[in-house]
């Protein structure tokens, strides 16, 4: 049996698992994982400029390959500076691994606010943004909590999982076959499962008028195909909630668009009209269904299905069927329930009544010149294929493409679901590109989210991804304006100067083009799109433009 350093057991354990990704800023508390990382043979590790981005490339990585995204941080700043990535991960249910550098094990205290060199109690600010956080004092223990680590990530809901280990622990050798692993408890299940079915099928065979809403949580179940036979077998309209706007296509017969306050139109009149919601994997957030619960159609039932037993006990939300399953599960056993049983003739009518809606309510894309936002992204439909990931920013990025972009069978689309943070776009776009390096990466973002991620600019050049990024220029903070417009009496409180974004491409060398005549944008996507090599392209767009507002915030 051969001792090996515990730093390198960690990595060729992930590396065994399937991980063959890595997002890092090295520093000396955490010189011996960054080490072993490094030159473990067939890992690729990316060098970020900031721990917080790094964790958002691991974000953008985990939802693309399916593996948990990891990170390497070192001690303090370094695991301080990754929070804000940590965070997005945990509210968008994503499975991350920190794994973060400490002091030498003999210097750590829990009674000083700093200890040794740069030393920080990480783990007890982390506990609440985690599933599970450790700090790894004893080295024999290292298989134990990183299986643990491991599983709570990927099972139940998802989340992100943190790791602290010693500057000395981190070089100390090993046997591992010596080491103890962990062995979760086996979940006994007493729900009474066809109890809990039964009034739900009695509730679908009355219906006349239901609507499915699905979330993160079905592509979180593997449970796309079966959404798609679930709706193509009961022919039951569906919409999305804002992180599955990718899970069916746009043409699918059955799906409406996305739903939520910057939605899109025809499903804010569904949910409206239907009798019936049937929500599968997701939370209904105030984004989606509006600041006052008690508003959002108090005449249809609710059924709701979610491993998350608190999204169903949200104070106001009235759900009268909840059921805390595994939404593959979920729609297993109701498609078995109904396999003798033809519903969709109960239908007919109101699939006809929401394909006129959907036709009523159709985004006018307007020729003009600053370009209308919505009018662009028309056109990157047009130039887009299967093989194409779609990634956008906060503000009016988000907006224009929750409610304009055509998702084709095969795409992705990656944002900031629930915070909407600014600032995301540049890292999710370099971990998307590094989960799937054959396909083309199309980053859409502002002129003013640009600037809080903007040193990953030289990740993405230094590593010739292949990532086009977009930068909507709408006069700054467009959508920031339109709420002090609404709220404040139009009193801003922004930098009125714009960046040269052209000065910006050359200081990071990258390629630049500007769009700034709504003629020339079929020409310049077709040469853009066509490169493999990174770009940097600046849209002028109209700052005045109104963005769709389904309802009030």
């Amino acid at each position: 049996m051969n001792e090996v350093r515990l730093a390198d057991y960690l990595t060729t354990y992930l590396y065994d698992l399937g991980i063959k990704n890595v997002f890092m800023l090295s520093g000396t508390g955490s010189i011996h994982l960054d080490d072993a990382f490094a030159h473990q043979k067939g890992m690729n590790y990316i060098c970020a400029r900031h721990e917080a981005a790094a964790a958002m490339m691991a974000t953008a990585s985990a939802k693309l390959d399916g593996t948990v995204g990891v990170v390497i941080a070192t001690t303090g700043p370094g695991g301080t500076n990754a929070i804000g990535g940590v965070t997005e991960a945990w509210v968008d249910s994503v499975p991350i691994l920190v794994i973060s550098g400490q002091v030498y094990n003999k210097q750590i205290s829990k009674d000083v606010r700093s200890f040794g060199v740069q030393g920080f109690n990480i783990i007890e600010n982390v506990k609440k943004i985690t599933k599970y956080a450790k700090q790894i004092n004893d080295p024999s223990k290292i298989r134990f909590h990183l299986e643990k680590a491991i599983y709570l990530a990927n099972n139940g809901r998802p989340g992100p999982v943190w790791l602290d280990i010693p500057f000395d622990i981190q070089e100390k050798k090993i046997i591992p076959e010596k080491l103890n692993g962990y062995f979760p408890e086996e979940l006994i299940t007493t729900e009474k499962t066809k109890d809990q079915l039964e009034p739900i099928i009695k509730e679908l065979k009355k219906s006349k008028k239901p609507l499915i809403v699905f979330g993160q949580g079905v592509r979180n179940s593997n449970a796309i195909s079966n959404l798609n036979d679930m709706i193509n077998r009961l022919q039951i309209p569906s919409i999305s909630a804002r992180m599955a706007i990718d899970i069916l296509e746009f043409d699918h017969p059955y799906y409406f668009g996305l739903g939520g306050m910057r939605g899109q139109k025809t499903p804010a009149k569904l949910l409206k009209e239907c009798d019936l919601i049937i929500a599968l994997g997701t939370s209904f957030t105030h984004a989606f269904a509006g600041q006052n619960y008690d508003q959002f159609n108090s005449k249809a039932k609710i059924i709701m299905v979610n491993l998350d037993s608190n999204e169903m006990t949200k104070k106001n939300l009235k759900v009268d069927f909840p059921l805390k399953m595994d939404v593959k599960k979920f729609i297993e056993k109701i498609l078995n329930s109904l396999k003798n049983v033809k519903l969709s003739d109960n239908f007919t009518d109101w699939i006809s009544k929401c394909n006129k809606i959907k036709a009523e309510l159709e985004i006018d894309f307007i020729k003009s010149n600053p370009i209308n936002s919505y009018y662009f992204i028309e056109k990157l439909n047009n130039h887009t294929n299967s093989n194409h990931i779609f990634v956008n920013d906060a503000g009016s990025a988000n907006y224009i493409c929750s409610q304009g972009l055509k998702i084709k069978k095969g795409q992705r689309e990656l944002t900031s679901g629930a915070f909407y943070s600014m600032g995301v776009a540049v890292p999710l776009s370099i971990g998307a590109s590094t989960a799937r390096p054959n396909s083309q990466v199309i980053a859409i973002t502002g002129d003013g989210s640009i600037e809080l991620n903007i040193q990953e600019l030289r990740t993405i050049s230094i590593n010739n991804l292949n990532i086009k990024l977009f930068i909507i220029n709408n006069g700054g903070y467009a959508s920031i304006r339109k709420s002090q417009d609404d709220m404040v009496g139009g009193r801003y409180t922004d930098d009125e100067e714009i960046l040269n974004f052209s000065k910006v491409a050359d200081a990071f060398e990258l390629p630049f083009y500007l769009i700034d005549d709504y003629k020339t944008i079929d020409s310049k996507l077709q040469k853009i799109l066509k490169s493999n090599d990174p770009a940097l392209i600046e849209i002028v767009c109209d700052p005045n433009q109104e963005i769709y507002e389904v309802f009030s915030e």
